[in-house]
C-alpha cells in the first residue's frame, strides 16, 4: 500500500509506485537514477527544481508553481540524494539551496526512456463496411452509472462515434449530459440549437436536404471539437445519418496516393460561412498533422469552402487532392448509415468524424433534434478524472 506520507506531486495524479530506487548518480549537476525496472533516467536540475512540492514552490492547494523560472539560479546542480525515512527521494543542492523531496512514483513516472507515451490514446480507425453501427450504450444505465458512462466518453475519445440509446425525452437532458463532460462550447447557433426546418436558413442543416459529409464550423480558427445530437422525435421518411471516418481515409491516402495526401496537408482552403447575419472566416489544410506526422484533424466541407487564391498550379494539385478526398468520403464503403431514433444521444468528433445524412421528407411526419457543441479537451479532462474516481486513488 502506498504510503501517505510521501511528498506531494505537482498534480492530482495518482503515481503509484512501481520501481525501487537501485543507484543515484550525479552527471553534470543533473539526477541520474537507476531504478529496479532497469531504467536509467536523467532529470535536469531545473525541472526537479520548478516541481520541488515544498510550499515556496509548489502551492499545497492548486499544486501549482508559485516561483518563475528566473527564481532559480541559472547553473544550479544537484550534489547528492538518497531515499529519505518516508520512503521519499531526497535531492540536495548547489547555491546553499534547501533540500528538496520528491514522490519515488511521479520521478520514475516522468523519467524519459527513450518513449514518449501519448497524451491520448491512438484512435481506432474505422471504414463503414467494418464499423457498421456506432459503439452504443444504454442511456439509463449511463446516467446513473459512472463506470457505464466513463465507457461511452472512451469510445468517443477511441472511435470518434458513440450513441447512447434509450433515454427520457424531457427538456434539459442533452444540457445536463454535456455539461457532465464538460462546458458547453457557444456558436453563432446559440448554447444549444434545434435542427429544424427554417423558412431562411443560414445552414443547409436547416432544410430537408440531403447533406455531403462534412466537419461543422471550418470557418473558425479552431473548430468546435465535439457534437452532440439528441434525437426526441423522428416519424419522418429517410433523413439517416452517414458518418465517416475522416482519418482513415486520411491515412488510406497517405497509403495509396501520396501525392493527393500531401497537396492536402500543405494547400490552405478558406471556408467563410453564407450567412447574412454573421460573417465567419478561417482558413486550413483539409488534413492537419501533429509533430511526428500523426493526424490530428480534418477541415473538409464542401458547401462552405472559398474560391481558392493561388497559383493556377497549386489550384489544379488542391482541387484534384479535393476530388480524392471527396471519392473516398462519398463511396459507401466508408460510409456509416443509421436512422436517428426517439431516444438516442449521439455525440462525435467534429474535427474527425465526418457527418451528413439522407434528405427526408418533412411532410411526412414529425423530426425534433436538438444539438450542442462542446471540445475535445473537455471529453479528455473528463475520461482521466472518471478514471481516478473508478480507481478510487483520486487524492484531495
Amino acid at each position: 500500500m502506498e504510503n501517505v506520507d510521501l511528498p506531494l506531486t505537482p498534480d492530482f495524479e495518482v503515481w503509484p509506485v512501481t520501481a525501487k530506487t537501485e543507484r543515484f548518480l550525479v552527471q553534470d549537476g543533473a539526477l541520474v537514477v537507476e531504478w529496479s525496472d532497469g531504467a536509467r533516467c536523467a532529470y535536469h536540475p531545473l525541472l526537479l527544481a520548478e516541481n520541488d512540492p515544498a510550499g515556496d514552490v509548489l502551492h499545497p492547494l492548486s499544486r501549482e508553481t508559485v516561483l518563475s523560472p528566473l527564481d532559480f539560479p541559472e547553473e544550479l546542480k544537484v550534489v547528492d540524494a538518497q531515499i529519505s525515512e518516508d520512503g521519499g527521494i531526497e535531492v540536495f543542492w548547489s547555491h546553499g539551496r534547501r533540500g528538496s523531496r520528491y514522490h519515488p512514483g511521479w520521478l520514475r513516472g516522468i523519467g524519459w526512456s527513450g518513449v514518449v507515451e501519448p497524451l491520448i490514446p491512438a484512435p481506432i480507425l474505422w471504414r463503414g463496411r467494418e464499423l457498421t453501427e456506432p459503439p452504443t450504450f444504454d442511456g439509463s444505465q449511463a446516467l446513473g452509472d459512472e463506470t457505464v458512462f466513463l465507457s461511452w466518453l472512451r469510445a468517443l475519445r477511441d472511435y470518434g462515434v458513440a450513441r447512447l440509446e434509450g433515454l427520457p425525452v424531457r427538456d434539459g437532458l442533452l444540457m445536463e449530459t454535456v455539461e457532465r463532460i464538460g462546458p458547453v462550447r457557444e456558436s453563432n447557433f446559440g448554447r444549444m440549437y434545434t435542427l429544424e426546418i427554417k423558412d431562411d436558413p443560414d445552414s443547409n442543416a436547416f432544410t430537408s436536404s440531403a447533406l455531403l459529409q462534412h466537419i461543422d464550423m471550418p470557418t473558425r480558427e479552431c473548430p468546435h471539437g465535439l457534437q452532440f445530437l439528441f434525437c426526441r422525435e423522428n416519424t419522418t421518411s429517410g433523413g439517416e445519418g452517414i458518418y465517416t471516418d475522416a482519418c482513415r481515409i486520411a491515412e488510406d491516402l497517405r497509403e495509396e496516393e501520396p501525392e493527393h495526401f500531401r497537396a492536402l496537408c500543405e494547400i490552405c482552403w478558406t471556408y467563410n460561412n453564407r450567412s447574412k447575419r454573421s460573417g465567419y472566416k478561417a482558413s486550413g489544410p483539409v488534413v492537419e498533422l501533429g509533430t511526428s506526422g500523426e493526424i490530428t484533424a480534418v477541415r473538409y466541407n464542401s458547401w462552405l469552402r472559398a474560391p481558392l487564391v493561388a497559383a493556377l498550379e497549386d489550384q489544379d494539385r488542391a482541387y484534384r487532392s479535393y476530388r480524392a478526398f471527396a471519392r473516398r468520403a462519398q463511396d459507401e464503403a466508408y460510409q456509416m448509415k443509421f436512422a436517428y431514433r426517439s431516444g438516442d444521444l449521439l455525440a462525435f468528433d467534429n474535427r474527425r468524424v465526418l457527418h451528413g445524412r439522407n434528405g427526408y421528407d418533412a411532410q411526412g411526419g414529425k423530426r425534433l433534434i436538438e444539438g450542442i457543441y462542446a471540445d475535445r479537451d473537455d471529453l479528455h479532462s473528463a475520461i482521466r478524472t472518471l478514471e481516478r474516481h473508478a480507481t478510487g486513488r483520486e487524492k484531495s
